[in-house]
């Protein structure tokens, strides 16, 4: 009787995981295999990307970034990015680091810049729980 009811659960797990990954694939499929997130806006003049959840840039807004961090760059120095996020938020380290190594990916600076991630000050984000913001050193 055991093993019948082992089986059977085997079974209804295993039922269950297809409908779920399939379901999923269509979500993705949908959505064009993109992790989006709402709300991330950039204030290319004060420097901040701010975001809801996680950073999400259009290829637009990337390309501003990365073309104003490469004319403000003096030849030898560093850039900094400081991400900021509110301590209320579940896992908020690993969010923040997710998020700044996500917008350096996203940005592919080139080899020679120097970058240092740093937690940032959470005043800077104004009304929102999270922002990135840099400076060139």
């Amino acid at each position: 009787m055991v093993d019948g009811l082992s089986g059977a659960l085997c079974i209804l797990i295993l039922v269950s995981t297809v409908f779920i990954v399939s379901g999923t694939d269509a979500v993705v499929g949908v959505e064009g295999g993109k992790l989006t997130f709402r709300d991330s806006f950039v204030n290319i003049g004060d420097k901040t990307i701010y975001y809801v959840g996680g950073v999400s840039l259009s290829n637009n807004d990337l390309y501003k970034i990365r073309e104003a961090i490469k004319s403000s760059r003096i030849k030898g120095k560093k850039i900094e990015l400081w991400g900021a996020i509110s301590e209320q938020i579940e896992n908020n380290t690993g969010k923040n680091t997710y998020n700044l190594l996500k917008l350096y990916s996203d940005l592919k600076l080139p080899r020679n810049i120097e970058v240092k991630f740093n937690k940032g000050d959470l005043a800077r984000c104004g009304d929102y729980r999270s922002c990135i913001y840099w400076s060139v050193e």
